[in-house]
């Protein structure tokens, strides 16, 4: 990501302690752009791409489904690691939709 993203309620800045990005606020559906842009800016630098959602408070479905479509597009060894509050109850949310058998999409609790 070659700087950061901000609006009334989403903030994107990249990770200083490692290669992936952080976000602040409420991802809603207006923001399947940046977010798409920010994930995959940070492709190909590494093989482990991190989003860290512990800063944000809600999470549209169709945001998820942005995450989901990048790690279904990605090849092992390369995987999406997403660290999350349980608030956003990511593993129920994947679970529902039977997403939580993607080999490239990893869940951490934050």
């Amino acid at each position: 990501m070659h700087g950061y993203f901000a609006d009334d309620s989403l903030i994107i800045v990249p990770s200083g302690a490692s290669q992936g990005v952080r976000l602040f606020g409420e991802v809603l559906g207006t923001h399947k752009g940046a977010l798409t842009l920010a994930l995959t800016d940070q492709h190909g630098s590494t093989q482990e791409i991190a989003i860290d959602l512990t800063g944000v408070h809600y999470l549209a479905n169709s945001a998820l489904e942005i995450l989901v479509a990048l790690a279904n597009h990605l090849q092992p060894p390369h995987c999406l690691l997403i660290r999350a509050t349980p608030e956003l109850a990511l593993r129920e949310r994947l679970t529902a939709r039977g997403w939580d058998d993607i080999e490239t999409l990893q869940l951490i609790d934050g």
